[in-house]
């Protein structure tokens, strides 16, 4: 999922993820984030702007996201990089490969956790 209140940007980097292969759910503002991951249970990663909708409001949702889906996998975008607790940070302006880059990191990192982990 996308989280990004900057439309032409959230369109470029949708096309660009589904170019790719990704299904992409975006979202506006926090609560239509909030509201697509009490709905959408296929989401395995939030990309989200840390000031979508003012100030640090992207962090906050990141947090609250931790809180209530803890197993949700997240990447930040920012111009400065705010104090993300251990949420990754990938510096605005970037170019698409290292988005690409930097979300198949992500879900390896998950594949590579759940598999660690055996049959249960």
């Amino acid at each position: 999922m996308i989280v990004q209140d900057d439309f032409l940007l959230r369109m470029e980097t949708a096309a660009d993820l589904r170019r790719w292969g990704y299904d992409v759910v975006e979202a506006f503002s926090e609560g239509d984030a909030r509201r697509a991951l009490q709905a959408d249970r296929r989401i395995a990663l939030v990309l989200l702007d840390a000031t979508v909708g003012g100030d640090q409001r992207g962090l906050a949702l990141a947090r609250w996201i931790r809180r209530h889906h803890p197993a949700m996998k997240l990447l930040l975008t920012a111009a400065v990089a705010p104090s993300a607790d251990d949420i990754p940070v990938l510096d605005k302006p970037y170019r698409p490969l290292e988005l690409l880059h930097h979300i198949d990191a992500i879900l390896t990192a998950q594949d590579r956790d759940s598999s660690d982990q055996g049959p249960g």
